[in-house]
């Protein structure tokens, strides 16, 4: 039976407008392509969700990939906090898994960075939640094992009472060979029916 909905944050909960908020700032065209490239389209931007590294060297790390536009690089890194904009749906969505009797936790790569400039409008879900883990707080991104069995440690939870929805489907893997029942989160109304078909009954949304 199903007593715990875990919940990935980006294209779940909130939305990653990186491509507005390059448009926004007058980052087009080619400097569009090279920002990107350097940023977000890189691996590189796992190692910014890790957060092992300080801000100056991903600041650094990511102007070295594309020097020549180092100062857009540099608007984009000042202005991050544009580009998360919380779904409208997310606060009713998770209330009405509470108000069902179900725990909700988050199991998310999200940097520090990002997180303190968010917390408190993009994230502000999070105290209607029963828990969360963020990669910046372990070291480990999905889909590594370690970030699985972390979250399951810090709050006691059973893997066949777990549904995990991921929009990313790599890090749906290693949950289902754990037990975790899994949704690739595409749309909310899909992902509404799937937990039903998983006996998943929540209440309806304010």
């Amino acid at each position: 039976m199903i007593k715990n909905i875990i919940l990935d944050v980006g294209m779940v909960l909130i939305d990653f407008c990186w491509k507005e908020l390059l448009e926004k700032l007058g980052i087009t065209g080619e400097a569009f392509e090279a920002v990107a490239d350097a940023t977000v389209r890189t691996p590189e931007w796992n190692e910014y969700d890790r957060s092992a590294l300080t801000d100056e060297e991903l600041l650094a790390g990511f102007q070295a990939k594309a020097p020549d536009y180092a100062q857009q690089i540099q608007l984009f890194w000042n202005h991050m906090s544009g580009m998360i904009r919380q779904y409208a749906y997310a606060k009713p969505w998770i209330s009405a898994m509470k108000e069902a009797g179900y725990q909700v936790y988050i199991l998310s790569n999200y940097a520090r960075r990002t997180y303190e400039l968010t917390k408190s409008d993009g994230l502000d879900f999070l105290p209607l939640t029963d828990g969360a883990v963020f990669s910046f707080e372990t070291g480990h991104i999905k889909p590594e094992k370690e970030i699985y069995h972390l979250i399951m440690e810090k709050y006691g939870l059973v893997p066949e009472e777990c549904i995990f929805i991921d929009d990313n489907a790599p890090n749906l893997a290693y949950p289902a060979e754990l037990g975790w029942s899994t949704i690739q989160f595409r749309t909310l109304e899909q992902v509404q029916q799937e937990l039903r078909a998983n006996g998943v009954k929540i209440a309806e949304m304010a």
